[in-house]
């Protein structure tokens, strides 16, 4: 295998160290590229978990267990420049369920079909759980491990979901991970 076909997945790394590795180690190595854990606002947990980051709160970068926003342009531009590209896991399928009520990583209150500004309980498909994995239906539009599960056969939901995925790639990234896709 080509040094230039491999892509590594710096799972919960700060977007500080990422630049760095980059710079110093998988640039010179001719790696090609970076998954990294989803940027979004995502929830707290007390136990404070790798899994919080697949709970998103909202689409906002502003600050994530491995940074903030600047920190996270700063990591792609820093990448890029040795040839490295980012590819985001992106969570875009449900929200989270845990705490609920909570406040998100960047501070922004919400329940479990409320995201205020972002969705209300009509952008999600009703509760129901994931219990037959040999059923299309019941695998894609209900609740897997009772998070809520996005109604994405809304225009309005896929809007959002787009125009996050939009600015991440305006902001630089190279590509995307879908997640429970």
């Amino acid at each position: 295998m080509a040094a230039g076909d491999v892509f590594v997945h710096l799972f919960e790394w700060k977007w500080t160290d990422i630049a760095t590795e980059c710079e110093n180690v998988l640039g010179p190595a001719g790696v090609a590229a970076v998954q990294i854990s989803p940027p979004q606002e995502h929830s707290v947990q007390p136990s404070h978990t790798w899994s919080e980051r697949y709970q998103p709160v909202s689409y906002s970068i502003a600050r994530s267990r491995s940074g903030t926003q600047l920190e996270f342009v700063d990591m792609v531009q820093r990448c890029k420049a040795v040839g490295v590209d980012i590819y985001v896991d992106a969570v875009i399928n449900h929200m989270t369920n845990y705490p609920s009520p909570g406040v998100g990583s960047n501070g922004t209150a919400y329940s479990k079909y409320d995201y205020p500004g972002l969705y209300g309980p009509s952008d999600f498909h009703s509760p129901c759980t994931v219990n037959n994995y040999q059923s299309a239906a019941n695998v894609q539009d209900c609740e897997l491990f009772s998070l809520p599960d996005l109604n994405t056969g809304l225009e309005s939901v896929r809007q959002k979901i787009a125009g996050y995925l939009i600015m991440l790639a305006r902001l630089g990234v190279a590509g995307f991970r879908i997640d429970a896709a």
